[in-house]
């Protein structure tokens, strides 16, 4: 009866409707978040607001670990069809906003919040579900899937964002939006979800603290998910910061590309990157726990090459020398990297207990996403010093990259194959 009823939840159909729903939930808020960022720089001409605006749209997802407990706790799928519901709600409120000539930058900085709370209160919601929907030995490509197409519609949705906020306009968009995120909700109310609600007694602020402090513990506690959140730590430290802030500097900056040529390299690295993802399930018999740091040290390898591209002696030759061997190594490079983070998230969903996966799923994306953050900030510095000689954050990168492949071996050395 209970394989059964596994089996009626974990179908192609029932996984494709969350996949439809997911990539276009990204897409509608990506599409928003590009429209409303313009409609910021049009009505200010600032980009120190711009900027601290999407800093500050930024903060929810300190609170990612209470919507893991919240998850946990009630019904995931009405969570998550509620979730995009507000989105609509609030899309519509601010459409509502822009028609009566309402709109002011403390609106706009109010629905980016908004946005960004929703946004974080859905990932670890959504990573809870994926687990329910797919067999243990088809969890990491139905991850990569997943990722694959959330990223491609984060892709393309600033792409037409442009294109419609200069042929639309605003209002336009936000009739879009609403009726995109309120499509979504409905076709979300039809996916098959397993019922996880518990009971519970007494406040409920204090049951949701109590389920906090059990994630909190039990993702210290296990060996596994504590080793995973170290090395993951360690990787958006010094290696994800390289791709939001790095890449566009070194193409743009160092390497005095052509727009066009920019456009090209950026474009390659973000296909690569869809691409591991999509490839997640075609490496999975030769990606295992005990080899693991091999992947780590093949990213660190490829380091090597894109230093040397940053190097005065290439670049006087040229910036297409340099340009290419760049791309030709930085696209492996990402499809590795994409192909790590995927394996090491499938491996704590098939591990963690489905009463506690929502919560320690949210700490880990919460304190990854920190260490990115936090990243970000060291990379700007150290591209700012080293202007002149970028070959040298890069170098650093290469030897704490290496430092972390040989630190996940030591770590993972006894652990068993999950």
């Amino acid at each position: 009866m209970e394989i059964e009823q596994t089996r009626m939840y974990q179908t192609t159909f029932n996984f494709i409707k969350l996949v439809i729903g997911q990539a276009v939930s990204v897409f509608g808020t990506s599409l928003l978040r590009f429209a409303l960022s313009l409609y910021v720089l049009d009505i200010t001409g600032r980009a120190d607001i711009f900027a601290t605006l999407f800093a500050v749209s930024s903060l929810p997802v300190l609170l990612s670990p209470i919507a893991g407990a919240v998850a946990d706790r009630f019904n995931r799928k009405t969570i998550m069809v509620g979730l995009d519901t507000a989105n609509g709600l609030f899309s519509l409120l601010l459409l509502i906003a822009f028609l009566f000539n309402q709109t002011s930058l403390i609106v706009i900085t109010i629905a980016m919040i908004l946005f960004g709370f929703v946004g974080s209160m859905d990932t670890p919601v959504v990573t809870a579900i994926i687990p329910s929907l797919a067999s243990q030995d088809k969890l990491e490509s139905a991850n990569g899937i997943l990722q694959g197409v959330q990223s491609i519609s984060g892709i393309v949705a600033p792409i037409l964002g442009g294109l419609l906020y200069s042929i639309i306009g605003m209002d336009n968009i936000l009739i879009i939006t609403t009726v995109v995120f309120f499509l979504t909700a409905i076709l979300e109310s039809r996916i098959l979800v397993p019922k996880n609600k518990s009971t519970y007694s007494g406040s409920i602020f204090r049951v949701l603290t109590n389920d906090l402090k059990e994630g909190v513990h039990y993702t210290l506690s296990d060996s596994f998910v504590r080793k995973t959140l170290l090395i993951s730590v360690g990787l958006n430290l010094v290696l994800a910061p390289l791709f939001v802030v790095g890449i566009p500097y070194i193409l743009r900056v160092t390497m005095n590309l052509s727009t066009e040529l920019y456009g090209v390299g950026i474009g390659a690295i973000q296909f690569a990157t869809i691409l591991g993802a999509l490839m997640i399930g075609a490496v999975l018999k030769k990606l295992k726990v005990k080899n693991f740091y091999l992947w780590i040290l093949a990213i660190a390898i490829l380091l090597i090459p894109i230093t040397l591209s940053t190097t005065p002696m290439l670049l006087k030759i040229g910036n297409i020398p340099a340009f290419l061997l760049f791309v030709l190594c930085a696209v492996p490079l990402s499809a590795c990297l994409s192909i790590v983070s995927i394996f090491s998230i499938s491996k704590v969903q098939k591990i963690t207990p489905t009463q506690h996966l929502a919560k320690v799923m949210s700490i880990l994306l919460m304190i990854i996403q920190c260490a990115s953050l936090i990243g970000q900030i060291i990379y700007g510095i150290g591209f700012e010093v080293f202007q002149d000689t970028v070959y040298i954050p890069i170098m650093i990168t290469f030897f704490a990259t290496f430092i972390i492949a040989i630190g996940s071996k030591f770590l993972y050395r006894n652990e068993k194959e999950v």
